[in-house]
């Protein structure tokens, strides 16, 4: 008896712990301002596919032409995925504010 509680509440606490670690914030992910920079995105971007691909990987109830076309399109909406969350990033930083060029316009020729 003392073996089973002690088994259950070691699988708990396990579970508890690795669902912890799995929350993410999309509205963070899509508004691309709330993030420090484009490298935590794209890590989630890749865990978050990452763990649907192996997913597939696991379901018994998919024949194995299924799974690769399942993963195939994972692995393209993930491609899509950077490269949105990359497009923002550099958008971002490529926009001509008007500070930088503020000191230009003191200057009369």
């Amino acid at each position: 008896m003392k073996k089973i509680f002690t088994l259950l509440f070691a699988v708990g606490t396990i579970s508890i712990a690795s669902a912890q670690s799995r929350g993410f914030d999309h509205s963070k992910e899509v508004s691309g301002y709330a993030v420090s920079g484009k490298q935590p995105v794209l890590q989630q971007i890749n865990r978050e596919y990452d763990y649907k691909i192996s997913a597939v990987k696991m379901n018994r109830h998919m024949n194995a032409w299924e799974k690769s076309k399942q993963i195939r399109k994972l692995e393209n909406q993930r491609d899509a995925e950077i490269s949105r969350a990359r497009f923002r990033f550099e958008k971002d930083n490529h926009s001509f504010r008007d500070s930088k060029y503020a000191d230009n316009n003191k200057h009369r020729w």
